[in-house]
């Protein structure tokens, strides 16, 4: 089995978070694990060099913010279920790191993958059971594992373990929002990515206990578990 991890975005704290990341992550898809990491080019962008010390297939890309964004009215965000942690520039820039990750992997792909990981730089792991896909699904990617917390009306958008199609729909995800926008679809990233992975049938199943907090420049913010993140998931008897 082969497995792509995707790292997209700022790499932060991913220096203080690696080990975390490694252990209770990456170390149960080995040997054969793949890293793609596509991040923005600045002080922090060398400490995806780390991965070097412990991996043989390791693909690296920098670059800088663009400038060419869509612009996302205001009054789109006005219906979210909850607050954007982030500006709709900021929220962008993510979709669109999201997207340019995504194309990086298929330009550098060295073989076919069974196993998509999205993992955010600051993620720093407490806790990890890791989950295959029955052989079913394994063979036609038509699935995704998503944590049950922090879904904020929609989906955790921060780490996912996915099949080929289902990946598709999670990192191109970018290409769909005028549309997702325009059929009344909140911009609020949990609500987007839960309407993309609907829109194209993907068997999502919010289940998987992954605990993490979100280690920031400035200090760590814990994993955001709503009592509707409870609920639900004594609900479904997890």
């Amino acid at each position: 089995m082969n497995t792509a991890v995707i790292i997209s975005g700022q790499m932060r704290t991913f220096s203080r978070c690696y080990a975390s990341q490694k252990w209770m992550v990456y170390r149960h898809y080995e040997p054969n694990i793949h890293f793609f990491v596509s991040c923005k080019r600045d002080e922090d962008a060398s400490s995806a060099l780390m991965l070097r010390n412990d991996y043989k297939y390791i693909h690296i890309e920098t670059y800088d913010d663009p400038t060419d964004l869509p612009e996302i009215p205001e009054a789109c965000g006005l219906h979210a279920p909850y607050s954007n942690a982030a500006s709709h520039r900021k929220l962008m820039l993510q979709h669109w790191g999201n997207k340019k990750a995504w194309h990086f992997l298929w330009d550098n792909k060295p073989c076919k993958f069974d196993v998509f990981i999205r993992m955010r730089p600051d993620n720093f792991f407490h806790r990890f059971t890791p989950k295959l896909p029955c052989l079913a699904d394994l063979e036609y990617g038509n699935w995704a594992f998503i944590p049950w917390w922090g879904k904020f009306g929609g989906i955790n958008d921060r780490f996912a373990i996915m099949g080929s199609k289902a990946a598709f729909s999670y990192f191109e995800m970018y290409d769909e929002i005028p549309e997702l926008l325009k059929n009344g679809c909140p911009f609020h990233p949990e609500s987007l990515l839960a309407a993309a992975l609907l829109k194209d049938e993907i068997n999502v199943k919010s289940d998987l206990m992954a605990h993490f907090s979100t280690l920031r420049t400035d200090g760590i913010r814990w994993p955001e578990v709503t009592a509707e993140d409870v609920a639900e998931l004594i609900h479904n008897g997890q």
